[in-house]
């Protein structure tokens, strides 16, 4: 098992910090309101909404840490930027979109699809109508498939290995040998029952006793999800003699206390904490648990489980290899997490209609000014720890209404009365293609070399073909009219020096190497 250093914090932060939400002495606290679970970001069940006080979260960490300066507790968490901001109801009226979905982005995504390709057992996604060639279902089937994974360590002469295992799992095998899962779920439901709630469209890729050794576990938040009791319980049987894991503030108690994980295995981490894991050589490895726009709820979770009771965070995780001279490398996992509010429905630029790769692309049009600003923390990241190498960020809009609208496929999209809705009205809660690759390109300014990232939450639970297909052409044209490569899998561009950023979709079980 990996030894780990003290928790240390980035010199020179504010005390308290502005996220933590603390016991009143005269003025309440506001909470940033909270939800059932990410695929409902604009509503609340029970908790406090933006507007709304909070006084009833507690939060006792590992290390007893309960009380902080001028003797008052932590009750909670807020985002603590002026780009955080819930929907009004006005706002989501205005976002809601009934009938065909008439994005240009599905056809761009779609015409790459290749009617002869065969869709094997394990890739068959539970839509209906894949018989059809022509329908979206059997194009979305043969653009995102599943594969067996490949676990072998990351080869010499390579800084990093990463897989998709679906939704928002990642691994990450480094190469000085430790081994990374982020927010694991191999559960059919992300649910807090397995009769109801968000069921899986694509089977995982693999089973958790399928994955390698297991040296941490880094987890973003406690939506059902992203982190899943079964998956974490698995991961923890198979790797007792060696595994910790990482989680923001007032996740760890529950970890512990509901599921039987020891004390000593649970590291509680706030934003900017960092921790040093250390063995394979005189420094390995170094953690740094990192801010992220989004909020937390969850049932039968104790305390820690109120609305906004739990930290919510991304993580950057630092190789300190240097033999070969070269600076460290880094990793940066979004986990599950906003940027921008847009209250214009026609966000954002679309293609015009049939466009396709290679096609000269139209002049930009005017950017219209923004109501919201975006979120500033992750050029705070990239400027207080260094700019990543490698990113996995989230490129879904947080399927916020297709756990309902599941219920409702089977009707024709004229009659369906359960509504679509617009990609920037949760854009401060998920960040959608368009708002990803401009984080990537924020967080990688100035960095030296070149620059991967790799799309995580989408295409995996209560989806439908059309989501897939949107988010694949989305983000291709996010790509293009940004500047930025647009792949598919790794063909060697990254290598070959043809293009200083590329963010790839890859495949469920598909790898990359860095």
């Amino acid at each position: 098992m990996l030894d780990i250093s003290p928790i240390t914090s980035l010199p020179g932060l504010e005390k308290p910090p502005k996220h933590h939400i603390l016991a009143p002495i005269l003025n309440p606290a506001k909470s940033p309101g909270s939800t059932w679970s990410s695929f409902f970001p604009s509503l609340s069940f029970g908790g406090p909404s933006q507007e709304e006080v909070s006084h009833k979260g507690h939060i006792s960490t590992l290390d007893k840490k309960k009380q902080v300066d001028q003797k008052r507790e932590i009750i909670g968490f807020q985002n603590p930027w002026p780009s955080w901001h819930k929907p009004t109801k006005s706002e989501m009226l205005a976002s809601f979109q009934w009938g065909p979905d008439t994005d240009p982005c599905i056809p761009l995504a779609a015409s790459y699809a290749l009617p002869a390709r065969q869709i094997p057992p394990i890739s068959q996604p539970s839509y209906s109508d894949l018989s059809n060639p022509e329908s979206a279902a059997s194009k979305a089937a043969r653009l995102l498939t599943v594969q067996k994974p490949d676990f072998t360590p990351c080869p010499v002469g390579k800084k990093a290995k990463v897989t998709w295992l679906g939704h928002a799992s990642m691994l990450l095998q480094l190469s000085s040998g430790v081994s990374v899962v982020f927010d694991p779920i191999f559960s059919q439901r992300c649910s807090p029952s397995e009769y109801f709630g968000p069921i899986r469209t694509y089977q995982p890729p693999c089973q958790v006793g399928d994955l390698p050794r297991i040296d941490a576990v880094l987890i973003s938040h406690n939506h059902y999800d992203h982190l899943d009791q079964e998956s974490v319980m698995g991961i923890w049987e198979n790797n007792k003699d060696r595994v910790r894991f990482f989680v923001p503030l007032g996740i760890g108690k529950m970890m512990v206390d509901l599921w039987g994980l020891p004390k000593e295995r649970v590291v509680e981490m706030d934003w900017w904490d960092n921790v040093a894991l250390t063995g394979l050589t005189q420094e390995s490895v170094k953690v740094w648990c990192t801010p992220a726009q989004h909020n937390c709820w969850r049932s039968g979770s104790g305390k820690s489980g109120e609305p906004n009771g739990s930290l919510w965070a991304s993580w950057m995780v630092e190789d300190l290899q240097s033999g070969d001279g070269e600076e460290l490398y880094r990793v940066f996992f979004g986990g599950d997490t906003g940027y921008q509010f847009h209250t214009d429905p026609a966000w954002p630029p679309l293609p015009p209609t049939n466009w396709k790769r290679g096609d000269p692309l139209p002049p930009a049009e005017k950017e219209k000014p923004e109501d919201y600003p975006p979120c500033p923390a992750f050029k705070e990241i990239s400027d207080n720890i260094g700019p990543p190498d490698l990113l996995l960020l989230p490129i879904s809009v947080g399927a916020s209404f297709a756990y309902l609208r599941s219920f409702t496929t089977w009707m024709p999209d004229w009659g369906n009365p359960m509504p679509r809705h617009t990609q920037g009205v949760t854009g401060a809660n998920h960040m959608p293609p368009w708002d990803a690759v401009r984080v990537f390109k924020e967080m990688t300014e100035g960095g030296k070399g070149k620059a991967v990232a790799v799309g995580l939450h989408w295409g995996t639970f209560a989806t439908e073909p059309e989501e897939v297909l949107k988010t694949l052409g989305g983000l291709e044209w996010a790509c293009e009219r940004q500047g930025v490569g647009f792949g598919r899998g790794w063909d060697g561009k990254h290598d070959e020096g043809v293009e200083d950023k590329v963010f790839l979709a890859v495949n469920q079980g598909e790898s990359i190497l860095v």
